[in-house]
């Protein structure tokens, strides 16, 4: 009976809602520990996790950049603008929409309009055109992910279907157990974090899921042994929480400059950070000033995005990049009009951004950031990382 790697991922489980709910598998995972995260969102964190790059190595952050040059893949959009705004606003309209735009232009990766206005989508491009999860030549625009070694090695895995839910992955994940056959699985679950953005970090809803995650993994493990000699359970994610306060309209204050869309400047505007493209130098000095010591927010430096993994030279995910304070949300924003009771994408050196990982066995102690977690599911395979990736040195020592 051949040895399983089992990776299961829980969006926005962070370590402080860890901590407050110590009973969570206990038992079976029992070896815990927080984990850095990522400056940015899921787009960011899940291509890192899986590759042990960096964003500015794998080029991928966040999911809308601006277009400098050439057709966009969304200008035939500019008529979905014509619709009535009190329509297209609507959550189900945009869903609706979104599974449109993703037919029509045929991505196959993750992708929605969110609150991007029909008028400015036509100057943005969208980042994870192609699926994360396939192997070369799809999936990351630069690297290899585990997956991709795997296929190379002659390994055989499996991974979620994320147009599923939690119960439709579990499910399949369980067939594939039972077929004896994979070296590695990894499943990703989502439900908590539509919990935690619908209702924050301390509604009792959130204790009720762990508690329904944790029988389900007690089955997931119970089916594993009874088809592998040894099962390396590791439960993670990839950032945490925070409860928001307050939203706050930055479109506003930048309307008060007097500056153009689109002539003068660009922008977007995600849940917790702006990010500006200045076509003039008149709008730079601008943009600058206005946001220099804003104080709802601060523009993150070059050595600072550097540090971060977040530094893009030609500028692809923003020249100027500036990130709310804790707790304050961009609303209204691309994407969404109102501020909601809990979101993640704040500075990730913040307590409730940390994420975190438990498993059943001893965890390397120099195990401290999530792109590192990568180094776990090589180590799980018997796979030798590429040179310049983010693993536990203790893992691979000579």
């Amino acid at each position: 009976m051949k040895t399983l790697g089992l990776f299961v991922f829980i969006d926005a489980l962070g370590w402080e809602v860890l901590r407050r709910h110590p009973d969570f598998l206990a038992d079976l995972a029992p070896h815990r520990q927080p984990l850095e995260t990522i400056l940015g969102y899921s787009s960011a964190c899940d291509p890192s996790i899986i590759s042990g790059l960096t964003p500015a190595e794998h080029k991928l952050w966040s999911s809308y950049y601006y277009l400098r040059e050439g057709p966009s893949p969304f200008a035939w959009t500019r008529s979905l603008g014509l619709l009535p705004e009190r329509l297209t606003e609507r959550a189900r309209v945009r869903h609706y929409l979104s599974k449109l735009v993703k037919r029509v232009c045929r991505i196959t990766g993750y992708f929605q309009l969110y609150n991007v206005p029909f008028r400015h989508l036509p100057l943005f491009h969208y980042a994870e055109w192609k699926r994360i999860w396939e192997i070369q030549p799809e999936g990351l625009p630069v690297g290899t992910t585990i997956f991709d070694l795997m296929h190379a090695a002659g390994l055989s895995w499996y991974v979620h279907d994320s147009g599923k839910n939690d119960e439709g992955k579990l499910a399949d994940l369980k067939t594939a157990l039972e077929s004896g056959k994979i070296d590695l699985a990894y499943i990703s679950l989502g439900k908590l974090d539509a919990l935690m953005h619908a209702e924050g970090t301390q509604t009792p809803k959130v204790g009720d899921l762990l508690r329904w995650y944790d029988v389900r993994i007690h089955e997931i493990m119970t089916c594993a042994r009874a088809h592998y000699g040894d099962v390396r359970l590791h439960v993670f994610t990839d950032h945490g929480m925070h409860d928001i306060h307050e939203g706050y309209d930055l479109q506003e204050d930048m309307a008060a400059l007097g500056l153009r869309f689109g002539r003068d400047y660009v922008a977007f505007y995600d849940s917790t950070m702006g990010r500006f493209w200045p076509l003039t130098e008149d709008a730079r000095k601008s943009l600058h000033a206005a946001l220099d010591h804003h104080p709802k927010g601060r523009l993150l430096p070059e050595e600072e995005l550097r540090r971060l993994g977040v530094f893009f030279p030609d500028g692809q995910y923003g020249d100027l990049i500036f990130l709310m304070n804790p707790g304050i949300q961009i609303a209204p924003g691309f994407m969404g009009r109102k501020a909601i009771p809990g979101m993640h994408g704040f500075h990730p050196d913040e307590p409730d951004s940390r994420a975190m990982i438990c498993a059943n066995h001893p965890l390397p102690p120099d195990l401290r950031r999530i792109e590192q977690i990568f180094g776990l599911m090589c180590a799980s395979t018997g796979i030798t990382p590429p040179r310049g990736r983010a693993v536990p040195p203790s893992l691979f020592a000579p």
